[in-house]
């Protein structure tokens, strides 16, 4: 049996040599069958991308601080009470996809719509640029990228990651363009792929470093395959890859990143293993998809074993190099929090990105009208959930505005109310009330070197520093925090330093509760106003603070 690749056809043809008496089944032509193939992902996209505009406020837990952060770049740092808490750095830090780009779309549409915008790019990149990829390796958009569709929404687009989501998408077609213009390495194409390298990389430094990681295993599985190996040959291979990374090394080196000399390194890999599963594909938050996980997963094994599935070969080393960085990524470095989620979604969406089917007519139909009702299910639940969070989210900033402009509001969590209930869409709540009433919070984000949004010096010492300090303390944290007893609890001084004495600094907390029975509150929290899952309290101050608030 000799088997003959047809570029025309999504799977493999094969002929008979031998002549065995019992026929073979042959596909059917695509020109009439596959026909739709090049809508389907526009149209993938598409479902996936409707949640983000039907709901009113897509409830990730980092999106009211992202809120907050494009206001204040859009000119809200200019109002009077805003700019007594915060200023605008710009800096050259790998980290400003969305600090560009919303602000700028803004100008023309309202925040929340150039938010949107946003995040469907995100979305699309996602999708179709798995397809391009695809395209570049077999010539043409196969049904293989349509499972690589269900890794768009993964724990980093959940959380509310915007910058590396953006950047990696990004990196998704920078990589197809690569593989597109093999053997293309004119000077031109070289400063264009340069130019688009460093774009990614002022998106997220992890996104860049996910891209050299694709390109040089690429280069390395040429050179592997060209054997006999030439020095001038791999030099010829190295040098274009080398020149295009340049620009965002400079970057890197001379313009370090904050985070980046930091030593703390934590991999918790056995305590993590969890999170890295769950994180590739996600309904909604905290809600992993591991049904249509280990199907896809088995699906891929089976597929391969049988030879239903055929993985590019100059794929296969990038596939093996990031599932082992998928495992054994940090759970903390260069400052940051959640590195171990990044990578699985990413290895999920180029597994499928990088193989094509050799599957019958009507086996191709079935996967197509399983992934078409799972991406429906899937956008479904998102767009009810977000739309949940919305009406909360909305019932807090109507009862914000009966607070005065410009105070100090904290986030507190009730966690013995909330029970086993998420409590991270709340952790920037808050943050809705810097853009509403002018307010200060300490869990926007403004890391020095990180982020462009900067504390100003009466307020630094009462912000969160690091990632290590961004969620909330809980109600019964607050008398240790109120007479600065780090003593009983290691929590308060490696988590919470800025709260300590809080009663002092701050004006008003605003309690989460979710409906659940409330802890009673330390005596100097005086009720405002009682919500359906949270309560606003004025922070009475101590007989001590004297001028400190």
């Amino acid at each position: 049996m000799s088997y003959k690749r047809d570029r025309g056809l999504n799977q493999t043809v094969m002929s008979d040599v031998s002549a065995p008496s019992a026929p073979i089944a042959q596909p059917v032509s695509p020109v009439a069958t596959f026909a739709w193939l090049p809508w389907a992902l526009p149209i993938v996209a598409a479902v996936l991308i409707l949640p983000i505009w039907i709901a009113r406020l897509p409830a990730m837990p980092d999106m009211p601080a992202h809120f907050a952060t494009f206001y204040l770049l859009g000119g809200g740092a200019r109002n009077p009470d805003l700019a007594r808490f915060y200023q605008v750095e710009w800096a050259f830090v790998p980290n400003l996809a969305a600090e560009l780009v919303v602000p700028a779309l803004a100008k023309i549409l309202p925040l929340v719509a150039a938010t949107k915008v946003f995040l469907s790019l995100i979305v699309a990149m996602w999708v179709l640029g798995a397809g391009a990829i695809h395209k570049a390796l077999f010539g043409q958009v196969g049904t293989a990228p349509l499972a690589a569709s269900f890794f768009a929404y993964n724990a980093n687009f959940m959380w509310g990651f915007l910058n590396y989501c953006f950047g990696t998408g990004l990196s998704f077609l920078v990589f197809a363009a690569w593989i597109a213009n093999d053997g293309k390495r004119e000077p031109f194409r070289i400063a264009g792929f340069a130019i688009a390298v460093t774009a990614v990389y002022f998106c997220h430094l992890f996104a860049a470093a996910t891209l050299f990681l694709m390109i040089v295993c690429y280069e390395l599985a040429k050179i592997w395959r060209a054997r006999p190996f030439s020095a001038i040959a791999i030099l010829a291979r190295a040098m274009p890859v080398a020149v295009v990374f340049l620009p965002a090394l400079v970057a890197f080196v001379l313009l370090k990143p904050g985070g980046a000399g930091s030593g703390h390194i934590e991999f918790n890999l056995l305590s993590t293993l969890d999170d890295r599963a769950s994180a590739a594909i996600q309904f909604t938050f905290d809600r992993p998809a591991y049904a249509v996980f280990v199907a896809l997963l088995l699906f891929f094994g089976i597929g391969i074993y049988k030879g239903k599935l055929r993985l590019h070969p100059l794929m296969t080393p990038l596939l093996i190099v990031l599932a082992a960085a998928a495992l054994f990524t940090p759970e903390w470095a260069m400052g940051g929090w959640g590195v171990d989620l990044r990578l699985p979604a990413v290895l999920g969406a180029l597994a499928f990105a990088t193989c094509e089917f050799r599957l019958q007519e009507r086996s191709i139909h079935i996967f197509t009208a399983i992934v078409a009702a799972v991406i429906a299910y899937q956008s479904a639940s998102l767009a009810g959930n977000w739309q949940y969070y919305s009406k909360q989210f909305s019932e807090f900033r109507a009862a914000a505005a009966k607070i005065p402009g410009g105070v100090k509001l904290l986030t507190v969590l009730d966690g013995d109310a909330m029970g086993e209930a998420s409590d991270q869409p709340y952790w920037h709540m808050a943050e809705y009330a810097v853009m509403d009433r002018g307010d200060f919070t300490p869990l926007l984000f403004t890391t020095k070197g990180q982020h462009v949004i900067q504390l100003r010096p009466a307020v630094h010492d009462i912000a969160a520093s690091t990632a290590q300090q961004g969620s909330p303390p809980d109600i019964g944290e607050l008398d240790d925090l109120s007479i600065g007893n780090v003593n009983d609890d290691p929590e308060i001084e490696k988590s919470f330093p800025y709260l300590i004495r809080f009663q002092c600094h701050f004006d008003y907390a605003v309690v989460i509760h979710s409906g659940g029975k409330q802890t009673r509150p330390p005596d100097m929290l005086r009720l405002e106003h009682a919500g359906s899952f949270f309560a606003i309290y004025k922070i009475l101050p101590s007989d001590d603070c004297g001028h400190s608030s």
